[in-house]
């Protein structure tokens, strides 16, 4: 006669093999996640630069002139206002969920999870190269306000379009 039962070992053989692959398949799962945040977040100033580059072609190639980050998300010089999009949740992280301002996050509380560069106010966009010690180097003009990616660093806005996940110069 057959058994139709698992023995006890048995059983906890096979949930001890299911136990030891979901712990192998949860990091994946969870860093997929992660990356595809900050991909997001790369499309987001990627708009953002349009939008930029979209203002300077209406101000004669000069920059907006804003405050770094706004009062609050009403604040008539941030980003976001001045730029005026469609929507404004492009100008808001997908990784910007801890609420640690006044319990409201970062993009909730300023108006923007990004951080505008003050010194490029007014200024042409073909005049943003900063030159230290006779090298001339290309700065973001916009970036992730905080570290909302973990490990995998914050993105920046560069005057060409460009968009990268760390600080670089490819022009240098």
């Amino acid at each position: 006669m057959k058994k139709l039962f698992f023995t006890l070992i048995e059983l906890l053989v096979v949930i001890s093999v299911i136990a030891i692959l979901a712990g192998l398949i949860l990091p994946a799962v969870k860093n997929s996640a992660d990356q595809s945040k900050k991909t997001k977040c790369m499309n987001n100033l990627k708009q953002i630069g349009i939008l930029v580059n979209g203002y300077v072609s209406a101000y004669n190639g000069r920059l907006p002139t804003a405050v770094r980050i706004g009062a609050d998300e009403n604040d008539p010089l941030s980003i976001p206002n001045i730029l005026s999009p469609d929507s404004k949740k492009i100008f808001e992280c997908p990784a910007d969920t801890k609420e640690k301002y006044d319990a409201k996050t970062y993009a909730k509380r300023y108006g923007t999870s990004y951080e505008w560069d003050i010194w490029f106010n007014d200024r042409k966009i073909e005049e943003i190269r900063i030159q230290i010690s006779g090298q001339k180097y290309l700065t973001p003009l916009l970036g992730d306000a905080e570290d909302f990616h973990g490990k995998l660093g914050k993105n920046y806005l560069y005057s060409d379009g460009r968009v990268t996940r760390k600080l670089e110069d490819p022009n240098n």
